[in-house]
């Protein structure tokens, strides 16, 4: 999604599980490559997370966003409103966390457009998967369509986890041992790796 914008434009946010405002200053601080440290008081952190993001136009995601705390939802509001333009937050939730960010009021008056991505057609799964990561590139197109029907379902999000899993689990960075990669979607699905 963020592919077409330049790198100095998006910033990612890497949360813990019901973040604080604490947690996205911290985040935030880190993401737009602020020196040191984020300053312990909140009000010092806050200016300096401002001034970073008013040189230029920016994206801040945030996944799994369904996990926000009240007081999170609040913060991104501040600085929503703090920057008079050149602000976009994309809050991203799966299926189970969107009845969540249809509920938070501030939400209502401020998303512009609600978005939703639905599956892959079972045709361009190998198409997608390849151009996902290269570790799916020497995997057959039936392999990637068996793991689809098995695992993934067409959601780019489920082969993430699994390439993710497969590049800790396989250094060598090849997905070629059919056995090997479908016992890693059976360990991911039962949970046995999280």
């Amino acid at each position: 999604m963020l592919a077409g914008h330049p790198a100095h434009r998006a910033c990612v946010l890497n949360l813990p599980s019901r973040p604080a405002p604490a947690d996205l200053r911290t985040a935030l601080h880190h993401a737009l490559d602020l020196p040191g440290q984020p300053p312990e008081d909140p009000g010092v952190c806050d200016n300096a997370v401002l001034g970073a993001l008013a040189v230029r136009p920016r994206i801040v995601m945030v996944d799994e966003a369904h996990q926000l705390t009240p007081a999170a939802f609040e913060y991104l509001r501040y600085l929503y409103d703090s920057l008079s333009e050149g602000l976009c937050i994309v809050l991203i939730a799966g299926e189970d966390g969107e009845h969540v960010l249809r509920e938070v009021p501030l939400l209502g008056t401020r998303a512009s457009a609600w978005r939703e991505i639905t599956p892959l057609q079972a045709d361009l799964v190998p198409l997608a998967v390849r151009r996902l990561h290269p570790l799916w590139h020497q995997a057959t197109c039936a392999q990637l369509h068996r793991l689809d029907a098995r695992f993934a379902h067409g959601r780019l999000r489920r082969w993430a986890l699994l390439t993710h899993h497969a590049q800790t689990s396989q250094p060598s960075g090849s997905a070629s041992s059919r056995e090997g990669i479908e016992q890693l979607a059976r360990r991911v699905d039962d949970g046995s790796i999280r």
